[in-house]
């Protein structure tokens, strides 16, 4: 049994060590070699102080890994060393040029061993000039020229962003229409994104809407980071100023992320509707801060793995305002709606690579442009729909308020109007009552001077006269108190007056008859109120007057005054009561609308305002008028108004 183990472990450790030592990759007559095919194997160095020798015995040990695909493992501060070999038969090419991406590797060493056993060294990196690159471009390119048999290579990397590597070999002219082609591509990409850019900074200035100013703001960044990635900052912008380009990097992806949870959360309303989201983005936002100030303090690889995390958490939360803007139904939230899921697909693969959770391939380096032209192209539209919607309501909004200060000011003119016709024809009724009034007790004196004797006839005829006059007179003081209690009246003209007073002047407005049959009874001590006397006359005195109206002619009417409680409330209380048919069911509350009568059964004018003037002056001073239908005969209104408006009479 000993041996049999011990023969499976030998073979176990053949195995990794013939898994560790990378495949040769034989050359052929291609345009261009991917060595993602299990050809590299690689090996961290946390010291980073590991030299090729140490790295050569390292790989005669078996300790380097396998690699199935592109070198991504993710912020991690290690060196690393890649291990591949190439083979190349006579009548194979033996110019090739090694291209290594990304832009974003700070430091590139590479180790070449020819079939003769002789090592070629050469260094690259973003931290070296572009006139230190071997050809001039934003990557990085090392010429071979490979004699016929077998090539070692290593390849020490560093780097202070994430760890990953895509090594490809090229045949020189399919490298160079490579870069034609791929520099069109990339200009007409920026291009639209520049052109996006200047729309919406324009939109700005003729709108000064916030969002505009945050779209631009985010496109800008948003250019210049994919420029800084693909390493067209460093190539056309700081040639020979690499450290700053490297830093510039840094900071525009940190300051891209803030600007990018600002925009965001203005477009989606997140404050407004998804507050837990909104924490979220501002929790993003004070971090991608962080990241931009300790990007100079070499804190950068730290940082913006924690900013890579959030971006995740953050594509996470898309579903709910995604849903929400679908849910309106409209087209432009729709687009809105679209833009942000494709983006958080598209870009999530990014960031998942960086994150080293996918592995680093083109297609998903690719989906990050993807991704940033298709959701800034529906943003854009969406945008665009959405406040050229918003204007349009803006200027109905406009158009109705301009036809409402229309019609308010037709409708001042009218009731200024209506102010002139009423004082005209207050003015001109009242001349012809006194003078009827006059008359009736001109002719009633000269009756009793004369010592003429007054037939029932002439009597009858005084008290129709009287009654006219007063009729004339009530109808009056009704259209008056019916036009000044309108809400466009101004507000009440409080004066302090005796509640005892007040009752007074309202019986002497009735008719000598009227008044003789009211009794007054009341325990309230002196006392002040303040309120609108001339208003606060006519509502008793209308209250009193349907008392005496639509009750038998000769029954008494109580008229009684004291202090009441409402809720707790201290206040004074008016009750006046008759002894007539009363108010009937469920008329308690209608009987105080405008233009409602009991009917016309006893033969008494009215125009149906008298009780709804009422209730409007008592309330319109902070009490309330009600009809109490508890009596057993007659009726019975209460007026309450809270103490708040009254003050104890000066001694």
């Amino acid at each position: 049994m000993r041996p049999l183990l011990t023969a499976l472990l030998v073979l176990t450790l053949t195995c990794l060590v013939a898994e560790a030592r990378p495949q040769t990759q034989d050359l052929v007559d291609v345009p261009l070699i991917r060595l993602d095919q299990g050809q590299l194997a690689y090996l961290r160095d946390p010291s980073r102080s590991m030299t090729l020798d140490q790295a050569r015995d390292a790989l005669a040990q078996g300790r380097f890994q396998g690699l199935s695909d592109n070198l991504g493992i993710g912020f991690v501060p290690d060196a690393v060393w890649l291990s591949f070999r190439l083979e190349r038969q006579a009548d194979q090419p033996s110019h090739w040029w090694l291209e290594l991406m990304p832009t974003y590797l700070d430091s590139i060493a590479l180790f070449h061993r020819t079939p003769t056993g002789q090592w070629d060294q050469r260094r690259a990196g973003d931290r070296l000039p572009q006139s230190a690159k071997e050809i001039d471009y934003r990557g990085t390119v090392f010429k071979l020229d490979l004699a016929p048999g077998t090539h070692a290579f290593f390849i020490r990397l560093q780097t202070t962003s994430t760890m990953a590597a895509m090594i490809k070999l090229w045949q020189p002219p399919a490298f160079k229409r490579h870069i034609l082609n791929s520099y069109f591509g990339y200009g007409f990409y920026f291009s639209l994104i520049f052109a996006v850019l200047v729309f919406n900074s324009a939109n700005w200035i003729v709108s000064r809407r916030p969002i505009f100013i945050a779209y631009s703001g985010y496109l800008a960044l948003n250019l210049l980071k994919w420029l800084c990635i693909y390493g067209f900052a460093s190539e056309f912008f700081f040639p020979q100023q690499p450290l700053l380009a490297n830093l510039t990097l840094g900071i525009i992806l940190a300051f891209d992320f803030a600007v990018a949870m600002v925009f965001f959360a203005l477009l989606l309303e997140l404050r407004h509707y998804h507050r837990y989201i909104y924490r979220l983005y501002q929790f993003g936002f004070l971090l991608a801060v962080a990241t931009a100030i300790a990007t100079p303090l070499g804190y950068y690889q730290w940082f913006a793995q924690w900013v890579h995390i959030t971006a995740i958490a953050i594509i996470a939360s898309t579903p709910w305002p995604a849903v929400r803007l679908w849910r309106t139904g409209e087209l432009a939230n729709r687009l809105l709606a679209i833009a942000l899921t494709s983006h958080g697909l598209l870009i999530g693969m990014t960031i998942l690579t960086s994150l080293a959770i996918l592995p680093f391939r083109q297609v998903f380096i690719d989906a990050g442009l993807a991704s940033n032209l298709t959701h800034i192209m529906l943003l854009h539209f969406g945008l665009l729909l959405h406040y050229r919607r918003i204007e349009q309501e803006h200027a109905k909004t406009l158009e109705q308020a301009a036809l409402d200060r229309k019609n308010m000011e037709s409708e001042k003119r009218r009731w200024q109007e209506q102010n002139q016709l009423l004082d005209m024809i207050t003015h001109e009724i009242r001349t012809p009552i006194s003078v009827i009034d006059g008359a009736r007790q001109t002719l009633q004196s000269l009756d009793e001077d004369e010592g003429r004797t007054t037939d029932n006839e002439r009597v009858l005829r005084y008290i129709t006269m009287e009654k006219a006059v007063h009729r004339l007179g009530m109808l009056l003081e009704l259209v008056v108190a019916h036009h000044k209690i309108q809400p466009t009246e101004s507000r009440l003209t409080d004066t302090w007056i005796d509640p005892h007073r007040l009752s007074e002047e309202a019986l002497a407005m009735l008719d000598t008859d009227a008044a003789n049959r009211v009794k007054q009874i009341t325990d309230l001590p002196p006392t002040e109120l303040r309120a609108d006397e001339r208003r606060m006359r006519f509502a008793l005195l209308n209250l009193l007057d349907n008392a005496c109206k639509y009750s038998p002619a000769e029954s008494p009417v109580i008229l009684r005054l004291d202090r009441f409680e409402h809720q707790g409330e201290p206040g004074l209380r008016w009750r006046i009561e008759n002894q007539g048919a009363g108010v009937p069911d469920g008329m308690a509350e209608p009987i105080f609308e405008k233009y409602v009568r009991l009917g016309e059964t006893n033969g008494q004018p009215g125009l149906g305002l008298g009780l709804y003037l009422v209730r409007q002056i008592v309330e319109r001073h902070g009490g309330w008028v009600r009809a109490d239908t508890g009596l057993n005969r007659g009726a019975c209104f209460i007026v309450w108004l809270p103490i708040q408006r009254t003050a104890s009479a000066p001694k």
